[in-house]
């Protein structure tokens, strides 16, 4: 489909099947976002299971997402759009929920241990390099993955009904090219890989 996202990933496919069990079981509840881990276990929840609503639950409404700086300029394989430095809230939902309806399969993760916990009295919190892994699959065999480390950033807020709670304000992405030989295709990032769901 597109020179980034045509390199194989046979292996990740392989590993993605071998996860999957036969039958089918009644999914659990996403958690409480009561503290940063469970924020982005939600994201991770959202793409995995193709459910917007958990995405969007946990976004704040001031939300941006930063592209990798490397791609900003850049267009996505066979597009003319041209990737800004950043994304609204809205901008990411649009990529997003483009990527749920037209992709064949989608795996995300995220070193949630990586993330740490925020003091007791903090209203604020960021998680810097957080290894993050995005594998999009355009059919049984095509796709990309991007291998990313991305920066976090949440604040608390009193929720509906009380309880504190944390969403997720921003969402840097960065990919370290500092051990890896020159490619000879390009690598994908995450941002990259939305801005292309985002123009179809």
């Amino acid at each position: 489909m597109k020179k980034v996202l045509i390199a194989s990933v046979t292996v990740a496919v392989l590993l993605l099947a071998c996860g999957e069990e036969e039958g089918v079981t009644p999914a659990d509840p996403p958690p409480e976002a009561t503290t940063p881990v469970n924020v982005l276990k939600n994201v991770e929840i959202s793409f995995n299971r193709v459910d917007i609503k958990i995405l969007n639950d946990v976004l704040s409404p001031n939300f941006v997402f930063y592209f990798d700086p490397r791609d900003v300029g850049q267009n996505p394989p066979g597009s003319h759009y041209i990737i800004p430095e950043s994304w609204d809230r809205a901008e990411l939902l649009k990529a997003v929920t483009k990527m749920f309806k037209k992709a064949f399969r989608i795996s995300l993760s995220i070193e949630t241990g990586r993330v740490g916990e925020p003091r007791p009295e903090a209203t604020a919190y960021q998680a810097e390099n957080v290894p993050t892994e995005l594998l999009v699959m355009l059919d049984e065999l095509n796709g990309a993955l991007a291998e990313d480390s991305c920066t976090f950033e949440f604040e608390r807020y009193l929720a509906e009904g009380g309880g504190k709670h944390w969403r997720l304000t921003t969402w840097r992405d960065r990919r370290d090219y500092s051990d890896q030989e020159p490619a000879t295709v390009e690598p994908a990032t995450i941002g990259k890989i939305l801005a292309l769901f985002y123009t179809l």
